[in-house]
């Protein structure tokens, strides 16, 4: 074969694994219609939030919207898709009626308006399109006494169609002139479950040291049940209760307790207000085994979102304990700023 021959044989074959290339990426382009009447073809990635994200040839970054500003969409990826807490995976396609058709194939799972759906995302086989994590770090400095504070957060998530396993550990060191360093340390192992409707199990263990309270270590084991009393793509509400076996052991006591308790709580999720969000939890502890004691843990942070993935977040907890240890005190909070990043 000439020369000539080669290099025509070449760019054919170019040619042809292009127009393969352009066609598969054609066949799994996502399409979505904007209340303005602008389209925009791409892939998209997840819609969490209130925002969704979605891949465009003509950008160098996701583009994010508004998922109550979309009008018509229609998917040929697979997704997760979260409907009032009732899980699917498949595709979806916005019907004649403006109701969006949830369907695998040639079977139609479900019909809902646009706001039911809570949660979408990507659905690939393999761990890592599952998984999700974050970091966050913050440090203040006050010449003042010669204050020091440092702060680390962490997180992992794992999410199936069922069910949802997290984790988490956070460090809060904090030093001043003329005054004994406060540690702070909790970690949280959790899983739960989708059982009925909006119905879910959990079980976690948590554990926390922390030096104003004088506890070396309490670790709470939990198994509870919880409902979601309400859950849009906007915010969620949701209660849970159970039974907790607390065991403590104190820095400034040779004893332990290991007792029972009965807990309840409640988490409210507020996160359509542009780039912000603003999470509250409550848990409380009453003694079984334990008559009159209570405890419980409170936990608010206000995050804003940043350009690639980053965020800011201010936080504030407390825990109150009203049968602490010897000469502790009773209550115990922290307020952190911190910069972090997700995926």
């Amino acid at each position: 074969m000439t020369n000539e021959g080669m290099r025509i044989f070449s760019l054919s074959i170019f040619i042809f694994i292009l127009s393969l290339s352009g066609a598969q990426l054609y066949g799994q382009s996502d399409t979505l219609v904007f209340n303005s009447g602008n389209r925009i073809v791409g892939e998209i990635k997840k819609m969490e939030k209130g925002i969704l994200e979605i891949d465009a040839a003509y950008g160098d970054e996701n583009f994010k919207i508004k998922w109550l500003q979309i009008d018509y969409i229609h998917t040929t990826s697979k997704f997760l898709i979260n409907i009032k807490n009732q899980i699917y995976e498949g595709q979806i396609a916005t019907e004649s009626d403006k109701t969006i058709r949830v369907f695998q194939a040639d079977s139609t799972y479900i019909t809902c308006a646009l706001e039911d759906i809570v949660y979408l995302k990507q659905y690939k086989d393999g761990f890592s399109n599952r998984f999700s994590a974050a970091v966050e770090v913050g440090f203040n400095l006050t010449k003042a006494q010669d204050v020091r504070q440092f702060s680390f957060r962490s997180s992992v998530g794992y999410k199936t169609s069922k069910s949802t396993f997290s984790a988490s550990y956070n460090i809060l060191r904090a030093s001043q002139s003329n005054t004994e360093t406060v540690k702070r340390t909790d970690g949280l192992l959790n899983y739960s479950r989708i059982l009925i409707k909006d119905w879910y199990g959990v079980a976690s263990i948590y554990t926390l040291s922390n030096t104003e309270q004088k506890i070396d270590l309490r670790a709470n084991s939990q198994l509870g049940i919880g409902n979601y009393l309400y859950a849009t793509n906007r915010a969620y509400w949701g209660i849970v209760t159970g039974v907790n076996n607390n065991l403590e052991r104190f820095t400034n006591s040779q004893s332990n307790r290991n007792t029972w308790e009965v807990f309840y709580g409640t988490e409210l999720n507020l996160y359509d207000v542009e780039d912000f969000n603003l999470a509250f939890v409550f848990v409380g502890y009453s003694g079984l085994t334990e008559k009159g004691r209570f405890r419980a843990d409170t936990t608010i942070d206000a995050k804003y979102d940043l350009p690639w993935d980053l965020f800011i977040r201010l936080g504030f907890s407390l825990n109150y304990d009203n049968q602490p240890a010897i000469n502790a005190s009773q209550t115990d909070y922290i307020l952190r700023t911190g910069i972090g990043w997700e995926w």
